[in-house]
């Protein structure tokens, strides 16, 4: 499999376990992540430090949590389709498909951007 691919599918099943190191350990020091603007702590971060807060402060709003990334690769970035499914915190279920697009260089994560539309993320070029 794709070297590339596997490196950000680990990250996936990182978050999902609630290893937030591990599931930043990849990235760029100079990382950019971009969140929409309507996903809860949606936004721009730079730098893994960032990352981690973002992703630490998303995790917690589930009590339960099932991942399921679907990667496809798009040129240089991989784009993974991601259902996401559970229980939040609160009690309420919930339940979303939504898309990432990675860019990968020697193995390390420089950027990502997020979509509320997977269908926007595979027909976007980057």
């Amino acid at each position: 499999m794709d070297p590339d691919v596997v490196l950000v599918l680990k990250a996936y099943a990182a978050y999902a376990r609630g290893d937030i190191d591990q599931a930043v350990a990849a990235l760029h020091p100079e990382v950019e992540w971009v969140e929409p603007d309507e996903f809860p702590y949606g936004g721009r971060r730079q730098g893994p430090d960032a990352v981690a807060d973002y992703l630490r402060s998303s995790r917690a709003l589930w009590a339960e949590f099932v991942s399921e990334p679907t990667p496809h690769r798009r040129g240089d970035d991989i784009v993974i389709v991601h259902h996401v499914c559970g229980r939040l915190v609160d009690g309420s279920p919930h339940d979303v498909t939504v898309a990432d697009v990675f860019t990968v260089r020697e193995g390390l994560v420089v950027r990502m951007q997020a979509y509320a539309d997977p269908a926007e993320a595979l027909a976007t070029d980057s």
